[in-house]
């Protein structure tokens, strides 16, 4: 029996196809914080998803955000952030399993999961977003992970899927936390495909149109249907941002280490606005951060699971060592963006410091495999 929910932080609704089977319709129900994933949202998801794929009258499931602007802007740092300032040493094995549990699940999810990411899909909705089977931007997504601004680095799969961007680009992406439209979204793998705003309600009556079959012809028909669908909507494809830049980010990001890529990336400011921003981001931010960025995106990961746990050692460790903390007030409780950095540059940022972000001791092992 589904369980249908109308109000509250997560909205569902059971769609009957023709056939009498059901698409599962699941809403981020927090539009005035751009649908950010707080930790209500995270539990009601866990709780939920295995219901959902253990009913086989379930042919698929669809993730939106509420109202037009954000899919889903990022997880409840400034939860992380109070529960820190009040002497919580074990928040961050809290948070981070439930977070880290929920993206697993979704990567490994039998039932076909779609996901609509229009608006905003940052930090915490970039990690539901890249879990899914069919990712599908439309041409207001913005996509990115901007944790260096805040003393973190980017997780919830990220040393994983940034790994998969083809041309050492999702290390551009991780160090400067640069926001991509869904044209270059798309582009660089991280869309499968890129519909018209307002396609939502078309997507939806193809889907319980669907006549009656399996998981697996609801995936193959799914993404047929939305490739479909992709190629109408192609006459409105935006101008990339991405692309006039890249040989010189490629060329870049080929130095042999952290500072000469940071210095590399440096001199290509006054290009134009969008790249001068990336970088300026990337300046600005946290230097243990682009440290944690540049070690997690060279350890390789070939599997999300292996990803996850590295993320979450680093993300408790985070918790722990003061960066993050003085990332979030600077940024989103005092909102002064003046942060205290621990260390000023990459070039005087010590070893030992980074290594200890890599410390499993004193900490609970990670729950979520």
């Amino acid at each position: 029996m589904i369980t249908e929910i109308n109000s509250g932080p997560l909205l569902v609704q059971a769609h009957a196809t023709m056939a009498g089977q059901l698409v599962i319709e699941v809403t981020l129900n927090a539009p005035e914080a751009l649908n950010a994933l707080n930790v209500a949202m995270v539990d009601l998801l866990l709780e939920h998803v295995p219901v959902w794929e253990a009913d086989d009258t379930v042919i698929a499931i669809i993730m939106r955000g509420s109202g037009s602007k954000s899919f889903c802007a990022g997880g409840d740092v400034r939860h992380l952030y109070h529960q820190i300032n009040q002497g919580d040493w074990h928040i961050g094995e809290t948070f981070f399993n439930h977070e880290y549990h929920l993206d697993l699940m979704l990567h490994k999810l039998s039932t076909p999961l779609l996901v609509w990411g229009s608006g905003y899909a940052i930090g915490g909705g970039m990690g539901l977003l890249q879990a899914a089977a069919i990712r599908i931007g439309t041409h207001s997504s913005r996509l990115a992970m901007p944790e260096v601004t805040i003393g973190l680095f980017p997780d919830v799969g990220a040393s994983y899927f940034l790994r998969q961007v083809p041309d050492d680009l999702g290390l551009f992406l991780g160090l400067t936390g640069v926001m991509l439209n869904g044209n270059d979204a798309r582009q660089l793998g991280l869309l499968d495909a890129l519909l018209g705003d307002n396609d939502y309600q078309q997507l939806m009556q193809a889907l319980v149109n669907l006549p009656a079959q399996s998981q697996i012809d609801t995936l193959s028909k799914a993404q047929n249907l939305i490739q479909g669908m992709e190629f109408k909507a192609a006459s409105k494809v935006q101008t990339s941002n991405l692309d006039s830049h890249r040989h010189h980010i490629i060329e870049a990001l080929q130095q042999p280490d952290l500072a000469s890529i940071v210095a590399s990336l440096g001199l290509l400011k006054g290009r134009d606005k969008w790249l001068d921003k990336a970088i300026r981001t990337m300046e600005h931010g946290s230097p243990t951060s682009l440290h944690l960025i540049y070690r997690a995106f060279n350890m390789n990961f070939t599997t999300v699971d292996d990803a996850l746990l590295q993320e979450y050692v680093l993300g408790v460790n985070a918790t722990r060592l003061g960066e993050f903390k003085e990332g979030v007030r600077a940024l989103l409780i005092d909102k002064d963006r003046t942060p205290n950095w621990r260390y000023t540059s990459v070039e005087t940022t010590p070893k030992a410091w980074i290594d200890q972000f890599f410390s499993t001791n004193n900490m609970v092992p990670a729950q979520f495999l």
